[in-house]
């Protein structure tokens, strides 16, 4: 199916043209982003990993040093007015691609919107997908030398093959509630091969560094271990110890690691599917060969800017959800359990209340 059937599944009426900028006088979103207490670091020793105990790495691990410059990374479209709390990364290179460029490059209304720098990586560090994690090394180590009260609060990983649908949705509302959840520093999701690390949100913090240090070296220090996914095998092995783990909260997929929506008419959506005012569609799939076919056909669509796919946030079904979410842990619910919960849901009947109410 083409155009004529994501047009179809999304019902837009809208051709208009206009940018649509947040309605300003609704209340901010309550996120208290001060910066939390690092409890004191247990003590490594060359002894097996327990509870709580900060993993160590063996005396012969290859020490990686990256050297990159200023021009590696590649300015925000915007200039924020106050200092950001979120930052993006990425990488893309190997000569100009058309389609992925054009993802990224619909992360820039989105970044102007809510000023979020983005920083784009566009040499080779290191063979196969490890320049992944030795660029996340490198923005963290540089926003951790910086005074604090100049630094990203957080930084916001996306792979190239993600489009963003909703320019008008911030990042800020997936941000932990610190009263109850200071000590989480990472949010990932799983798809159903386990951890899929195509977008996630990572506190920029000295575990934040020392994650990324050990993922990077993991394939040197445990060559035994079976990598079927390369770097995010890796980060995956790595978030079984439990000081890493305990610090780690899987969210929704939905939530900003989506899939695109089946473009056949009447096709039911699956919990990990795009919504309608969903923040971006992750094409993480190119088994056919066709994934730009595929993008393209989207960035087309989302291109138009309906008013289906841009709804201002809290006439989205995320306010809902993520406050379920974070009380339902705050109870002490199992936080997969909730995820697949909330993935049920529907957001077709939310909004239209919303919209029903407004008028």
């Amino acid at each position: 199916m083409g155009v004529i059937a994501l047009w179809t599944y999304l019902r837009a009426q809208s051709n208009s043209a206009d940018i649509i900028i947040p309605d300003q006088s609704k209340p901010e979103i309550p996120v208290n982003l001060q910066q939390p207490v690092v409890e004191d670091e247990p003590v490594v020793e060359n002894t097996p990993v327990h509870e709580n105990q900060e993993p160590p790495v063996s005396a012969d691990t290859e020490v990686i040093e990256v050297a990159t410059t200023s021009s590696v990374a590649e300015a925000a479209v915007s200039t924020p007015t106050t200092q950001p709390v979120v930052g993006k990364i990425t990488i893309s290179f190997g000569g100009p691609d058309p389609c992925y460029d054009r993802a990224i490059e619909s992360h820039n209304l989105h970044n102007q919107i809510h000023g979020y720098p983005e920083f784009v990586l566009r040499e080779r560090l290191l063979s196969g997908l490890w320049s992944k994690h030795a660029y996340i090394l490198h923005i963290i180590t540089e926003e951790l030398a910086k005074p604090e009260d100049q630094r990203l609060q957080w930084v916001w990983w996306f792979d190239r093959d993600t489009v963003i649908t909703n320019p008008l949705m911030p990042l800020e509302a997936f941000i932990p509630p610190q009263a109850d959840f200071s000590h989480i520093y990472l949010l990932a999701t799983n798809d159903r091969h386990g951890l899929n690390n195509g977008v996630f949100m990572l506190r920029v913090n000295d575990w934040a560094l020392k994650l990324f240090a050990h993922a990077l070296a993991f394939h040197h220090f445990r060559p035994d271990v079976d990598l079927k996914y390369t770097e995010q095998s890796a980060m995956e092995e790595m978030l079984k110890v439990p000081w890493y783990k305990r610090s780690t909260v899987i969210v929704p997929q939905r939530w900003f690691n989506a899939y695109p929506p089946p473009e056949e008419q009447g096709a039911r959506l699956k919990p990990n599917h795009a919504r309608p005012g969903s923040l971006l569609i992750h094409f993480a799939s190119n088994r056919d060969g066709l994934r730009p076919e595929r993008m393209g056909r989207w960035m087309d669509v989302v291109d138009q800017r309906t008013e289906r796919l841009e709804v201002p946030y809290n006439e989205t079904g995320y306010p809902d959800e993520i406050e379920e979410f974070w009380a339902r842990l705050r109870a002490g619910e199992d936080e997969l359990k909730v995820g697949e919960d909330i993935g049920k849901s529907e957001w077709e009947s939310v909004m239209k209340e919303r919209e029903e109410k407004g008028r």
